[in-house]
């Protein structure tokens, strides 16, 4: 399948230079109505949710009536053993219109912090504080390359986070990963995804809150029983 990598690079870079069109419009927003930890009940089958747990893998009901960008997607809800949503993905048949038009929306209130292949990842935050680009244009070439080359290899995902998150940063963080670990309350994640699977080629956007994330995790981490093992 065809890509626009040369797009994603030039979408990519404005990203990096824009300021925030607006904020979050709360804390716990994930995607359009969808909220950081709504109950299970809040998505009942009468407005066309289903559990689609046993295609995915794990607690999940899905919604195949989302309309994003006005192009149609499948809504994919996750959540956790509390019944409660944790992150939100949507994902459609693959074009180039389509992948082009997520990117394009997206930058315009999320920058891009790193990509990834199958077997490769691309820290755009560590290589800036590394000085590996000396302008604008080194970095489109490398995000060119780099996705080109993916795309190849059969897998290319893109970790992009609001630019208001990116912009509160503490000075002295390294990498994206940092970034992430430091992330302020209520900045989104997003990360986009292209692919083939049994069905053919796909287009993934998911969304979380990784201070969100990473908060689950202490909690659940404190709250493991004691038992001598």
């Amino acid at each position: 399948m065809k890509k626009q990598g040369l797009t994603t690079a030039v979408l990519t870079s404005m990203a990096l230079a824009t300021v925030p069109a607006f904020a979050a419009e709360d804390s716990t927003r994930l995607f359009k109505d969808w909220h950081y930890g709504q109950h299970v009940d809040d998505f009942p089958r009468s407005q066309g949710y289903y559990d689609c747990s046993g295609d995915l893998g794990v607690f999940a009901l899905c919604h195949d009536g989302v309309t994003f960008l006005e192009y149609p997607f499948q809504g994919q809800l996750f959540f956790g053993d509390d019944n409660r949503l944790t992150h939100a993905t949507v994902v459609a048949d693959y074009s180039d219109d389509l992948y082009v038009t997520v990117i394009g929306a997206l930058t315009r209130s999320f920058a891009i912090v790193s990509a990834e292949g199958p077997y490769e990842t691309l820290d755009i935050i560590e290589r800036a504080k590394a000085g590996a680009f000396s302008s604008e244009e080194e970095m489109q070439a490398a995000l060119v390359a780099f996705e080109a080359e993916q795309h190849r290899q059969g897998y290319f995902g893109m970790t992009l986070m609001e630019q208001e998150g990116i912009l509160e940063a503490k000075q002295d963080i390294q990498n994206a990963q940092e970034l992430m670990m430091n992330a302020p309350e209520g900045v989104r994640v997003a990360e986009i995804a292209v692919y083939e699977d049994d069905w053919g080629p796909l287009v993934e956007t998911s969304f979380y809150l990784p201070e969100r994330q990473l908060g689950r995790a202490i909690e659940k981490a404190k709250d493991a029983p004691v038992e001598d093992f």
